[in-house]
């Protein structure tokens, strides 16, 4: 298994400390209402935001790949509104709910400054870098390198990491089969691991390609409050010098 980058994996562990914090910091604030929960996810989502940059300098770095950032991010643009986190906070029956939900919004602030991040830097994409154990679905996809543009395919509880590096450099690559025969592939019955020992193609079984098999690209949305959200933008641009201008434009970026 290939090594991770210690970057990337200080990253992860700040991410999911702060991930965490907010889940605990929400509790506390569960007693004055749903506005106050939506203060502290805004408030962790503004920090994981902030965070970003210099993730991703010192993941290229580390790398060697001395690319500078075209524009700077502007934290705030990618927290959610008030009115919208208390909406979907009210609409929370349990805790297991409440606590998903609160990491998920902070996690999802940090990938998708992350992301803008990367795409605000000349020659970068990102490669898909596992935390195993993972589920198949995952696993399957580890090491793929996706465009500045590319949604990143997930699922609920999904740890997988962004890693930016160089187009030209699809590093940090899994061997699926490899971390099946380690117990560090989880979803995969007893018949499943029997045909992959037997020789079946690993992605053929698990059926990633024919279906999405849970795996789905968060934020849909193309608009939030009048702006375009960081996806529509990718859809849009014609080129990565067209979208950082359109990032600037719904500041995203300065």
């Amino acid at each position: 298994m290939p090594p991770q980058l210690q970057s990337a994996r200080s990253n992860y562990l700040w991410s999911s400390a702060l991930a965490e914090r907010a889940v605990r910091q929400a509790h506390k604030a569960e007693s004055a209402g749903s506005n106050a929960v939506a203060g502290v996810i805004v408030a962790h989502q503004a920090t994981a935001a902030f965070h970003a940059p210099s993730a991703v300098s010192q993941m290229l770095a580390e790398q060697g790949v001395e690319e500078a950032a075209q524009a700077l991010l502007n934290s705030s643009a990618f927290t959610t509104q008030v009115s919208t986190l208390e909406a979907m906070l009210d609409a929370v029956t349990v805790q297991f709910e409440f606590d998903r939900l609160v990491q998920s919004m902070v996690q999802d602030a940090a990938r998708s400054a992350e992301q803008v991040a990367t795409a605000v830097t000349p020659k970068v994409g990102f490669v898909r870098f596992l935390s195993p154990p993972s589920c198949s679905r995952c696993a399957v996809l580890a090491g793929r390198v996706y465009r500045y543009s590319q949604g990143f395919l997930r699922h609920p509880g999904c740890d997988c990491t962004m890693v930016p590096t160089s187009l030209a450099n699809p590093a940090y690559v899994h061997d699926p089969v490899d971390l099946m025969r380690q117990g560090l592939v989880t979803g995969l019955s007893k018949a499943d691991r029997k045909a992959i020992g037997d020789g079946a193609n690993f992605g053929q079984v698990v059926n990633v390609r024919s279906r999405t098999a849970g795996l789905a690209t968060p934020g849909r949305v193309l608009e939030r409050a009048g702006r375009p959200t960081p996806e529509a933008i990718y859809a849009a641009a014609t080129s990565r010098d067209d979208a950082v201008q359109r990032l600037i434009a719904a500041g995203y970026v300065r």
